[in-house]
């Protein structure tokens, strides 16, 4: 019985922790192939700001990125610019 209860609490610990991760649209092209953490490395920003000016203005597909809420943004650098 204690072992189902710990089974189920990770598991419910473990969806959690995915559906956040997945409520980003930048996980929906950036995944394990192309993934998010190298991306933000490569910008050279090294705040929110400098990331948002970087997709907005710089990156090559800076017309994909204008379509993205600088919310969104900013929550991922904030998530995986650490990483």
């Amino acid at each position: 019985m204690v072992r189902v209860v710990s089974l189920l609490i990770v598991l419910s610990m473990l969806s959690f922790s995915l559906a956040f991760a997945q409520d980003l649209p930048c996980l929906r092209c950036h995944t394990q192939a192309n993934p998010l953490p190298d991306k933000i490395k490569k910008s050279g920003a090294k705040s929110a700001s400098e990331f948002l000016d970087f997709l907005r203005n710089k990156s090559p597909k800076k017309a994909l990125h204008k379509a993205m809420s600088d919310e969104d943004i900013r929550k991922a650098f904030e998530q995986y610019g650490k990483k």
